[in-house]
C-alpha cells in the first residue's frame, strides 16, 4: 500500500455522509427490502444467481440482534414465491455474536429452518480475526443439523489453512466462500501484501476443492481467476450443467460487472451480492478502503463541492 493509499484510506471516515451515499448506491441496494427484491429479480433475469445481505454488524443489544433476524425472516418470506435459489448472508456479529453466543445461535438455526423449505442456503459470514473462533464454534454446532449453513474463510489469515483442514475433517457437505478478507488485520496473523494473499487463496482453493467441498469463488481478480480457471479445468471440474458443479463464482453488487458477465458468458456461474439496509455507512467504507482507486474518485468529489 503506497503512503498516498494510506492516507486516503485514514480520511475517509471525515467524508460527508451525503457524499459518501452518491458513492455508496453503487454498492448497495437501498434501505428498504423492497429495494433490494426489485435489484434481484433484475439480475436474476440477466442470467444471475444471487445472494441478499442485510447490512449491519457489531451490536451490542439483543434486542437489535432480535430486530435484525426478524427482518431476514421477512425478507425469506418475501423471497419464498419470487426466487427459488436466491441465497441469504448473514453476520454473525449482526445476530448478537458478541452480545450472548447462545442467541446468535439459536437465532441463526431459526433462519436455516426457514431457508430449508425450498431449499435455501443460509451463509454465515466472516469478520474480524477476534471472532473467528467464535463463528466456527457457531458453524460446527449447527452444521450437523443444518444441511443447508454454509460459511466463509479469509485467504487473509495465518490461521485459514488449518480452518479448512478441520473443517473439511468435520464432514461432508461442507459449503464455503472462499474472500481474499476485506478486514485489515495486522502482520503478525495475517498477510498484508496482495501476492501472498493470492498465493494463499489459490492453495485454499484446491485444499476445499480437492478435499470435497463445494467452494464459492468470491473475487474480482482477473489474474487470479485465470490461474482458477486453469485448475479447475485440469480437475475436470468445469464440466457438465453449471447448476452441478461443486464451484461457482460470486462478485459483488457494483464490482467489475464487465468480469462477471465474461465469466457467465463463459459458462461458468455466477452470483451476485445484493447488500441493503440502513447500515450502509460502515459497509461503503470498507469497500472504499479496499479500492483506493474509487477513494480517490470520492475525494475528488469532496474537494469539488467545497470549492
Amino acid at each position: 500500500m503506497s503512503v498516498l493509499d494510506g492516507m486516503l484510506r485514514a480520511g475517509l471516515p471525515l467524508i460527508p455522509r451525503r457524499v459518501l451515499w452518491t458513492v455508496a448506491q453503487r454498492y448497495v441496494a437501498g434501505d428498504r427490502l423492497e429495494d433490494a427484491l426489485a435489484v434481484l429479480d433484475a439480475l436474476r433475469a440477466q442470467g444471475f444467481g444471487t445472494i441478499l445481505d442485510l447490512l449491519g454488524e457489531n451490536v451490542s443489544e439483543a434486542a437489535q440482534a432480535r430486530a435484525a433476524a426478524e427482518e431476514y425472516r421477512r425478507a425469506l418470506a418475501a423471497l419464498h414465491d419470487r426466487d427459488p435459489v436466491c441465497e441469504v448472508s448473514v453476520k454473525p456479529t449482526h445476530l448478537g455474536l458478541l452480545v450472548d453466543r447462545a442467541l446468535c445461535e439459536r437465532q441463526l438455526a431459526e433462519l436455516c429452518l426457514a431457508a430449508a423449505a425450498h431449499p435455501r442456503r443460509v451463509r454465515l459470514e466472516m469478520e474480524e480475526a477476534s471472532t473467528v473462533d467464535a463463528t466456527l464454534g457457531v458453524v460446527r454446532a449447527l452444521r450437523p443439523r443444518h444441511g443447508n449453513l454454509g460459511c466463509v474463510l479469509q485467504a487473509r489469515l495465518f490461521r485459514t489453512e488449518a480452518d479448512a483442514r478441520a473443517l473439511l475433517a468435520d464432514g461432508k457437505g461442507l459449503d464455503v466462500r472462499l474472500v481474499k478478507g476485506i478486514y485489515l488485520e495486522p502482520p503478525s496473523i495475517a498477510w498484508t501484501e496482495d501476492a501472498d494473499i493470492v498465493r494463499s487463496y489459490v492453495k485454499l482453493a484446491w485444499l476445499l476443492l480437492d478435499g470435497g467441498a463445494f467452494v464459492r469463488l468470491a473475487t474480482h481478480d482477473g489474474r487470479m481467476t485465470r490461474e482458477l480457471l486453469a485448475g479447475l479445468a485440469a480437475r475436470g471440474l468445469d464440466q457438465g450443467p453449471p447448476a452441478q458443479r461443486r464451484y461457482e463464482f460470486q462478485c459483488l453488487m457494483g464490482v467489475r460487472r464487465d468480469f462477471a458477465e465474461e465469466l457467465r458468458a463463459a459458462g461458468h456461474p455466477v452470483r451476485i451480492y445484493v447488500p441493503y439496509g440502513r447500515d450502509w455507512h460502515a459497509y461503503s467504507l470498507r469497500r472504499l478502503q479496499h479500492n483506493p482507486q474509487i477513494a480517490r474518485h470520492v475525494l475528488r468529489a469532496v474537494l469539488h463541492r467545497e470549492a
